[in-house]
């Protein structure tokens, strides 16, 4: 598993997601959502190293603390800043961009992506810091298939999901890596070597020939006798929504398919479902039954809301278990504001 992840911020207040993804290459960190206080655990460098920024929707808890998140990337002169988000993305944060004064920027070279999911595109508009982010150089506009960014070792898939507003899930996907059987390679009676990596390389065809201490060989061949296949890593983030109807239902759990990390909003506790329901969030019991279908690894319940105690909280986490009984709140959480993973009722 190269998928690594931190629920930020404290239960009760503003969260987001913290993904990074390790290819032994290089390293990935994407940020879902930035409310207020979320980076305060997070390294100034870390920060400064988020490849993508994905908001979920623009209510204030979820982009509260952007304001911080730009200051320290304002100006990425080696890799651009990836914004992506719903239809509104596109309103929202070029006023973000635009709401100091850019007068010490001629020259800078770094720009910001801001993507936004409109229907069945996906828009992008590119800003250059020294522009003062005022208007965008470039526009452009994809079919939207499902996914929404994409890497050489990953994915994206946004998922729109009803929350008055449209409120996005998202579901990163590590794609599958081929890795050389060591005991293949021995029973084989060949050595590791400088070829090996003409063999791991995707881009080559099959029907490429390279010399072996074995002669020459085809990487078809090579690929097909010494290479496994080991599965990607998976991990979906789930906040602010509602399932309103079936169809909504089982598009999402289609998505969400053998995805081993579920972390999930746990907003409303059971007793208050009509309020649930007109605020359009999930309860506990929402929340497991959902699991239940999906059956992940991990289930991390997070955005706990301020309108209960402690106790209470502890409550909904033993009212997702009756559906669900592998539901758990972040370790940290657990570990520093005694919040059990076990369940004591």
């Amino acid at each position: 598993m190269t998928i690594h992840f931190e629920v930020l911020g404290e239960p009760g207040r503003d969260n987001a997601l913290y993904v990074t993804i390790d290819t032994g290459q290089s390293v990935h960190r994407l940020l879902f959502d930035c409310g207020d206080g979320v980076l305060d655990l997070v390294s100034l460098s870390d920060i400064q190293h988020v490849e993508a920024l994905f908001f979920s929707h623009f209510h204030f808890d979820h982009i509260a603390g952007f304001d911080f998140f730009f200051r320290l990337n304002w100006y990425r002169h080696e890799n651009p800043v990836n914004i992506l988000g719903p239809a509104e993305t596109q309103r929202v944060i070029p006023h973000r961009l635009q709401g100091v004064t850019w007068n010490l920027v001629e020259g800078l070279s770094g720009e910001i992506h801001v993507a936004s999911l409109d229907g069945d595109e996906v828009h992008t508009a590119t800003y250059h810091v020294q522009d003062g982010f005022q208007q965008p150089r470039k526009r452009r506009s994809e079919p939207f298939t499902g996914v929404i960014y994409r890497s050489d070792a990953f994915e994206v898939v946004a998922v729109p999901l009803p929350h008055g507003t449209t409120s996005l899930g998202y579901i990163v996907r590590e794609f599958d890596k081929k890795n050389v059987d060591m005991h293949a390679l021995e029973a084989k009676g060949m050595k590791p070597g400088p070829w090996l990596q003409a063999v791991k390389d995707a881009h080559r065809p099959d029907a490429e020939t390279i010399e072996t201490q074995d002669g020459m060989k085809t990487l078809g061949e090579l690929r097909e006798a010494i290479l496994v296949t080991q599965a990607g890593d998976s991990i979906a983030y789930l906040t602010d929504f509602y399932l309103d109807n079936p169809s909504t239902k089982e598009r999402l759990i289609t998505q969400l398919k053998n995805c081993r990390v579920l972390v999930c909003e746990n907003n409303y506790a059971d007793a208050d479902r009509d309020l649930a329901v007109k605020n359009f969030h999930m309860t506990s019991s929402d929340v497991g039954q959902l699991a239940a279908e999906i059956q992940p690894e991990q289930l991390i319940l997070f955005h706990l809301s301020d309108r209960y105690t402690q106790p209470q909280w502890q409550g909904q986490l033993h009212e997702v278990r009756q559906h669900f009984p592998k539901a758990q709140f972040p370790k940290r959480w657990a570990e520093r504001f005694a919040l059990s993973s076990e369940d004591e009722r």
